[in-house]
């Protein structure tokens, strides 16, 4: 039972260790699962019904995920170093944008002489397309939703004709000319089919938000569903608007209610449609996938065939014909991160204004002063106008509030310049988590507690270094809040807890053994290592034994006048008994006093004392606290004591005179007289060796930290040899007082070798002459002696 609540105490560490990392993996494991099931973007608040679906849950625990939140923090952060490095944009990207001063200008007839208010009719977009291909540019991508047409916007007299194109019409016009136009669409607001038939493709221009509404990452692909263009044209003849319907049917709705057809879609995805006494099929929908604008915008310029895109669970891998090659990390729902490197304010951009003036004056036949701002470059139109609906405004990682106009331009020039986010899968996160746990919790149990903190301190710093170097160079989306705070931080924590909890345990258990053995300067000493090795171990160690000479013949003096006193006096049997009491308390009282004298001056010099062993005093140096002079400091102990017993008898023959003066006065009184006081002598032995050292017995009965082996009985067999008011040491201990203290060690005296019980060869000894050691003021004078 004591070894496995030994193995047990030994273990509590490694538990505490293990549910901290166990804990700390579910709760990064939970945050993960909840990102990975709410897709990472905003969705509209759940319903109270669903309260027990995972989706709820999932969006609980996202929301209110601190962790995750902070980590979002810190990537911002890191995009913005990473941002103000080198190289952020490609120079194949360029932007035409609509703002305040195009609203105003158009308001003031400025540059086309005509009024045009915020809605803009599309014949501005034509001309300013017709613009850009007069200027080269390669691709252009609108971000503008063009899902109905507007016959309401006035037409445009063109040059050498006299009829008036519509708005719209001239739009889808400019749009075939250029032939590289990209349409923006949503998965459920595609462009009218007038401009959808002739765009050359079709861009992604959704802005999915992270749970914090900042935009980080975008949709790589939509697989949207839209209707079939024969169908809309049918419903647009006949006043009708169509409608796809869950149950897979199609609804032509009149809008003033009053008439309509639900038409039943075949498995092949046809419809009849009546007409003309028959019934015609034609396509109910069409299915299509639709890339993100700016990966279209990089996949024109790279040459990527987005068709036979390779997608998988985890990425997306594009390849061309010219040998160029991208990956696309993504996540839930299609996601991809965008490397955000410049705001709608750092991308070059020319006013729409300008591209309007510049028209009018190139259809007019002058010559224009443009240069070749646009000339084979990717072109994004945008509105950054404040005030109306014509804006896209959001949180990014580069600033609290931008234009995600620029979204097209980073996602574009992620692909351009080959600069894809990639993240760390669960398992990898996980695993760092484990490994910088193990770490944490190794460092602190073994180290000095401010070596420790120092230590773990200085590898959160390097690892927090590594993750901004690691997306600054390579793109490379290390976690840091969960690996730090739920690895490195919370097992250090649980560990420094326990470990103040185990020390403040072990101190107990430190000051308890040696509070009545060493001075409190060694205890204090003790308490501040950081492990204390109290088990059996080898040291090379000094031993001292000190022996009280004349107890037993002051014992047999006693007993023999206490029995002439009772037999004189007449006792009966309990006056007998407690005058008996009486006279060994003072024979105790008498012993105790010398013991404690030597007590004090052992404590003094840092010796531990060992044990009392009847009239004889036990004590070494070196152990528990190191000390490498250790024989040194025992001898001078063993001067001092010499010296304290001195004046111990000096001082209780004075008090002796002073009771042989007053028994004159109550002799004479015949009052009872005052017993002198007995003067013991102290012999001493030491010797210096090799010894075991440790704790001795067991936390259930007795527990002393002692000393024992060949060095420790030599060093009694030498008290026994040194007789009254002698030092006795050994070879041993005078080698080291030669090293250490050479003026000490020329005062000893080179006796004749013994022979001692218990050991075949003889044994060389030396004599430390005490009184001279006095005269050369050698050694620490001791305490003085306790009063009787």
């Amino acid at each position: 039972v004591g070894r496995l609540r030994q193995l047990s105490e030994d273990l509590t560490p490694f538990w505490v260790a293990a549910m901290v990392v166990v804990v700390g993996c579910l709760v990064a494991a939970g945050s993960w699962w909840a990102e990975r099931k709410v897709g990472l973007l905003l969705r509209k608040e759940t319903d109270a019904t669903t309260v027990f679906s995972t989706r709820w849950w999932a969006e609980a625990v996202h929301r209110h995920d601190l962790l995750h939140g902070l980590e979002l923090t810190l990537f911002d952060w890191r995009v913005r170093q990473a941002a103000d490095s080198a190289n952020a944009l490609s120079p194949k990207l360029r932007l035409l944008l609509a703002g305040d001063s195009t609203i105003q200008s158009l308001r003031l007839r400025y540059p086309l002489g005509e009024v045009f208010g915020v809605t803009f009719p599309r014949q501005l977009y034509a001309r300013v397309l017709r613009e850009l291909g007069a200027q080269g540019a390669k691709v252009v991508a609108f971000d503008v939703l063009l899902s109905d047409d507007r016959p309401d916007h006035l037409g445009v007299s063109l040059p050498g004709s006299t009829n008036r194109v519509s708005s719209d019409g001239f739009f889808a016009d400019q749009i075939a000319a250029h032939g590289r136009v990209v349409l923006g669409t949503l998965a459920d607001d595609p462009p009218a089919p007038r401009f959808r038939n002739v765009a050359y493709a079709l861009g992604g221009v959704d802005s999915p938000r992270d749970i914090d509404g900042s935009a980080r990452r975008v949709r790589a692909f939509i697989d949207c569903r839209y209707i079939g263009n024969q169908l809309i044209n049918y419903a647009t003849k006949r006043g009708l608007y169509v409608e796809l319907d869950p149950t897979n049917s199609v609804h032509l709705v009149d809008p003033a209610g009053e008439r309509g057809l639900v038409l039943p879609v075949a498995p092949d995805g046809q419809v009849e449609l009546p007409m003309g006494g028959a019934r015609i099929s034609v396509p109910a929908f069409e299915d299509r996938r639709v890339w993100h604008m700016g990966v279209v915008l990089a996949a024109e310029e790279l040459g990527l065939d987005l068709a036979s895109a390779a997608v998988g669970p985890r990425e997306i891998v594009l390849t061309g014909t010219n040998g160029v090659r991208r990956v696309i990390a993504t996540g839930p729902g299609n996601t991809m991160m965008v490397d955000w490197s410049v705001t709608s304010s750092s991308v070059p951009a020319q006013s729409m204004e300008h591209l309007l003036y510049e028209d009018m004056v190139r259809q007019s036949g002058r010559r224009t002063n443009q240069a070749d701002f646009y000339q084979g470059k990717l072109v994004v139109f945008g509105s950054v106008a404040t005030g109306n609906n014509l804006a896209d405004i959001g949180p990014t990682p580069l600033a609290p509030s931008d234009f995600l106009v620029s979204t097209y331009v980073n996602v574009a020039n992620s692909l351009l310049l080959d600069r894809m986010v990639h993240r760390w899968p669960l398992w990898a996160e996980l695993g760092l988590q484990l490994v910088l746990s193990l770490i944490a919790a190794g460092l602190t149990w073994r180290l000095r507690l401010i070596v420790a903190e120092l230590t773990v301190l200085a590898i959160g710093l390097a690892y927090l270094g590594a993750a901004i170097a690691c997306y600054v160079q390579w793109r490379l989306w290390v976690p840091i809040v969960c690996p730090l705070v739920l690895g490195l931080a919370s097992n250090h924590a649980a560990m420094l807890v326990w470990r103040v909890f185990f020390e403040q345990k072990e101190r107990q258990r430190v000051r308890s053994v040696f509070s009545r053995i060493v001075a409190p300067e060694v205890v204090q000493e003790l308490l501040k290592a950081d492990r204390v090795g109290l088990g059996g171990a080898r040291r090379k160690l000094t031993v001292f034994f000190a022996d009280v000479r004349g107890f037993t013949e002051m014992t047999d003096r006693y007993q023999a006048a206490a029995e002439e006193h009772v037999r004189r006096q007449g006792f009966g049997e309990a006056e007998t008994e407690r005058y008996f009491e009486q006279q060994a308390r003072e024979v105790l009282d008498t012993v105790n006093l010398y013991l404690a004298t030597i007590a004090d001056v052992v404590k003094a010099h840092k010796g531990t004392l060992d044990k009392y062993i009847g009239d004889c005093v036990m004590a070494f140096w070196g152990a528990p606290a190191s000390d490498p002079r250790h024989a040194v400091n025992c001898v001078l102990a063993a001067i001092d004591a010499q010296r304290a017993v001195h004046r111990l008898n000096d001082d209780r023959a004075a008090d002796n005179a002073r009771r042989e003066e007053e028994n004159k006065a109550r002799a004479a009184a015949g009052g009872p007289l005052l017993p002198l006081l007995q003067q013991l002598s102290l012999g001493t032995g030491i010797n210096t060796g090799t010894m075991t050292v440790g704790l001795m017995g067991s936390d259930a009965h007795i527990l002393n930290y002692t000393v024992f082996g060949r060095e420790v009985n030599l060093a009694s067999r030498l008290e026994g040899v040194s007789g009254r008011s002698r030092i006795i040491i050994g070879h041993g201990t005078y080698e080291e007082l030669l090293r250490h203290a050479p003026e000490l060690a020329a005062l000893c005296v080179a006796l004749e070798p013994v022979t001692v019980k218990g050991f075949r060869d003889t044994v060389r000894i030396h004599e430390v002459p005490w009184r001279q050691a006095e005269t050369a003021a050698v050694g620490i004078a001791g305490p003085r002696p306790r009063a009787a």
